[in-house]
């Protein structure tokens, strides 16, 4: 893919910059949270987003875990799908980011969305891998 990237005149070694987050879709956002606590993790950030949403960041390290807890209905993937659900990729520019993945071919699925996580905020979109997985492109804004 990257030099399919370069091929294209978009060099994404200046566009991706790093892992941004795991995220891990839990059916208990506070067992999930008490767990990774346990282990070492801190809590960072918990957002609220209002209605049945939950979400909660934790640290360790240069390791950022998102934790979510999304209601059953309404849902494009089965509810009983727990577990690692997308990486997120840190991007510097979310904007050019689209144009090269949809020069690439890959729709979107997901986004482009303002989510106030961090100290101002990230864009992010996302589109799937090539095994359902979903790929986030974030930029902390």
């Amino acid at each position: 893919m990257a030099s399919t990237a370069r091929a294209r005149g978009f060099d994404m070694a200046h566009r991706i910059n790093g892992l941004m987050h795991v995220g891990l879709r839990c059916a208990d956002i506070e067992r999930a949270a008490g767990f990774y606590r346990s282990l070492g993790f801190e809590p960072r950030q918990t957002l609220a987003l209002g209605g049945p949403v939950a979400v909660q960041f934790l640290q360790l390290g240069e390791l950022t875990l998102e934790l979510y807890q999304l209601p059953d209905e309404g849902l494009t993937r089965p509810a009983s799908a727990y577990g690692i659900d997308h990486i997120a990729l840190r991007v510097t520019d979310l904007a050019a980011t689209q144009r090269w993945l949809a020069e690439l071919g890959y729709p979107v699925i997901e986004g482009p969305t303002l989510q106030p996580s961090g100290a101002n905020g990230v864009r992010y979109l996302m589109i799937a891998g090539p095994d359902g997985e979903r790929v986030e492109f974030s930029q902390p804004l």
